[in-house]
C-alpha cells in the first residue's frame, strides 16, 4: 500500500487546475504564465488554510487563537514573498515543467475517485505520521510522537511544494537561493503554529486535532 498527503482543492482551485489544463490542451496561442501563477498562489492558498487556519477552531483559549491567526498571516505574506519572487513572465516552453509538475506530480485520485491536491509519501514519512497519529486516542493520548508527526507532514509538504516545484521554474543564481531561504522562514512560521498549539491543549482538543489531520492521510493501493 502507498501512503498519500492530499486535501479536495477549493472551488476557485479546481476551477483554475480545470481552466489552465483546457488551455495546455487546446494548444491556444496564448501565454501560458498567467494561468500558471494563478494556479500557484491559489494552490499555496489552499494548503495554508488546510494546514493552518482550519486548526484556529480548534484551540479552546481565545488568547492562543489570536496568536495562531497572526502565525497564519506570517505564513501567508512569507509565501507570497516567495511566489512574486519566482514567478513572473516567461514563455510558453518554459512554463510547461511547472503545468506538467502540478498536473501528474501535485494531485492524485483517492479511493472515491475525487481529485485531491497533494503527493505520495515516502515510506519513512508515512510511518512516522501514522505512528504519531495512532498516539492520539480518546483513551490514551501521547503528544510526543503526535508533534514529530505533524513536523514531518510540514516538512514533507512544504519540500514538495516549494522545492520540488521550484525545480521546474527558470531561475536565475539569485532567485534559486532564494528558494531554501524563504522555505525556511515558512517552516518556522508552520513551528511557531505547532509551538502555541500543542503545549497544554486538553486531550479531547488533542484528539480534534488528530480527527482533523487524519483525512488528509490517504492509504491506496500500488
Amino acid at each position: 500500500m502507498a501512503h498519500y498527503f492530499g486535501f479536495v482543492p477549493s472551488d476557485k482551485l479546481e476551477a483554475l487546475i480545470t481552466e489552465a489544463e483546457q488551455v495546455v490542451a487546446s494548444n491556444e496561442k496564448v501565454d501560458y504564465y498567467p494561468y500558471r501563477d494563478a494556479l500557484t498562489h491559489q494552490t499555496a492558498r489552499d494548503l495554508i488554510d488546510n494546514l493552518l487556519v482550519g486548526l484556529v477552531e480548534i484551540i479552546p483559549n481565545p488568547e492562543r487563537q489570536a496568536a495562531m491567526r497572526k502565525v497564519v498571516i506570517t505564513v501567508e505574506r512569507a509565501t507570497d514573498t516567495l511566489l512574486n519572487i519566482l514567478l513572473g513572465k516567461e514563455n510558453n516552453e518554459e512554463v510547461l515543467p511547472s503545468f506538467h509538475f502540478l498536473r501528474d506530480q501535485a494531485t492524485f485520485i483517492d479511493n472515491d475517485g475525487i481529485k485531491r491536491v497533494g503527493f505520495k509519501l515516502s515510506e519513512g514519512d508515512a510511518k512516522i505520521i501514522n505512528e504519531g497519529f495512532a498516539a492520539i486516542t480518546p483513551e490514551h493520548v501521547d503528544t510526543k510522537p503526535f508533534k514529530i508527526a505533524l513536523e514531518t507532514m510540514n516538512e514533507a509538504t512544504l519540500t514538495h511544494f516549494i522545492s520540488r516545484y521550484a525545480e521546474t521554474l527558470k531561475l536565475g543564481m539569485i532567485k534559486r537561493k532564494s528558494v531554501p531561504v524563504a522555505k525556511a522562514a515558512i517552516d518556522k512560521g508552520m513551528s511557531m503554529a505547532l509551538n502555541k498549539l500543542l503545549p497544554d491543549l486538553p486531550d479531547r482538543s488533542l484528539n480534534r486535532l488528530a480527527n482533523y489531520y487524519r483525512p488528509f492521510i490517504v492509504e491506496k493501493p500500488e
